[in-house]
């Protein structure tokens, strides 16, 4: 009696812990990891923003690149939240100037990635957000094609 009384206990408190939108970053990465296809990981960046904000929170991270080498940039989102996941790669941590980004203001279309042969050797700053300031969690993939 006691037993089957704490396993509805726990089977209960599991049931309740249980949100829809609720985020598994690490499912989220291991699922980015098999669209890589050719590429090879460099680094990955687990982001998550659990409250609508008025604006969009901008995450920084730094990143080498190497002249003559074709990367690809990649998120993938938790598709239950409103969020967006939007990648922007700038010439430098100042973000002096945009090198590409996963947002098409034209078109208003989020892509899934970029792909680019690097011109330059040198620090470069990856820039990830969720559109719009609404709560979403994803991971960012930066990754190389060796030659």
């Amino acid at each position: 009696m006691k037993n089957k009384l704490i396993l509805s206990i726990l089977i209960i408190a599991s049931l309740c812990s249980f949100k829809k939108d609720s985020c598994d970053l690490d499912a989220l990465y291991e699922q980015a990891l098999t669209k890589l296809k050719k590429f090879h990981l460099v680094k990955e960046y687990k982001i998550s923003q659990k409250k609508n904000k008025d604006a969009p929170e901008f995450q920084y991270f730094p990143v080498t690149l190497n002249s003559g080498v074709k990367y690809r940039f990649y998120a993938l989102d938790n598709a239950e939240l409103e969020g967006r996941l939007v990648i922007c790669i700038y010439n430098n941590m100042k973000q002096e100037f945009l090198v590409a980004s996963t947002y098409d203001k034209l078109s208003k279309r989020i892509r899934d990635g970029i792909e680019f042969t690097s011109q330059t050797t040198g620090n470069f700053c990856i820039g990830l957000y969720f559109t719009d300031g609404k709560k979403g969690c994803g991971v960012g993939i930066t990754s190389f094609l060796p030659s």
